[in-house]
């Protein structure tokens, strides 16, 4: 897995985020996905900069964030003084105390390369829920995304943080040499300002998208079942959003 988000580009990231999404809206989506039996103790993979753990705890939940980049741990930690982050891999974690419900937030799953990638999280993940634990993560749909970067070879967003506008420009190359579906992401990040332009960072990863199918597929080689798929427009991309629950291992 690619060390994402480190250094410079977890600020970067956190001020640009900060106008993409609409944090109130996303925490009044997954709390309404998690009913109350599964909502004592919650964990968010891929928690960031800490936007979404902010309100969770704002709201007295018992809320617990993993997050690969140590930089991004550190920005949410200040945030959220009360809250509990952890530097830690989706694919090989263990928790003190196992949790009602696990969310993977954000599109990490783009960051699971391969099939072993995806099996181990779902094991991790399946190993770290209470019984009938709840499972909800979104992904990238590649039915939709791979023609969309076709016809859009330079995707441009704006975001505006603190009185300084962010602008980052995205390309997507399709890499048919790479097993699964894969994209190239190279992607240049810059400030604007009285008409100028300044580069603050460049940064590049291999990511991967996912036919519903592939999903549906993977959840059950690991012994979940979906109760509910939702078709969502996020800020920039079409997703899927998948409910599923813990079976018990025969």
């Amino acid at each position: 897995m690619a060390n994402l988000y480190d250094g410079k580009m977890a600020a970067i990231y956190d001020a640009m985020y900060q106008t993409f999404v609409n944090y109130d809206e996303e925490y009044a989506f997954y709390n309404h996905l998690i009913p109350d039996n599964n909502s004592a103790h919650i964990l968010e993979i891929g928690s960031g900069t800490g936007n979404l753990a902010k309100r969770f705890l704002e709201n007295n939940q018992k809320y617990q964030g993993l997050d690969y980049s140590g930089d991004m741990i550190s920005i949410a930690r200040t945030r959220n003084k009360k809250g509990t982050f952890t530097q830690g891999d989706m694919r090989d974690f263990k928790l003190e105390k196992i949790v009602d419900s696990i969310l993977i937030t954000g599109r990490s799953t783009s960051y699971l390369i391969t099939n072993d990638d995806i099996n181990r999280t779902f094991e991790a993940v399946h190993k770290n829920l209470n019984e009938n634990g709840l499972l909800i993560f979104d992904f990238i749909d590649a039915n939709r995304f791979i023609p969309f970067t076709k016809e859009n070879p330079v995707i441009l967003h704006e975001a505006e943080f603190q009185n300084i506008k962010y602008i980052r420009e995205s390309h997507w190359d399709t890499n048919n040499s790479l097993e699964n579906f894969m994209l190239e992401w190279t992607a240049q990040y810059y400030t604007f300002f009285d008409g100028e332009k300044e580069v603050i960072e460049n940064d590049f990863s291999t990511v991967r998208v996912f036919t519903l199918n592939e999903i549906q597929l993977f959840l059950y080689l690991n012994n979940f079942e979906i109760i509910k798929t939702i078709d969502r427009k996020t800020y920039a991309y079409d997703t899927y959003v998948i409910v599923a629950i813990k079976k018990t291992t025969a």
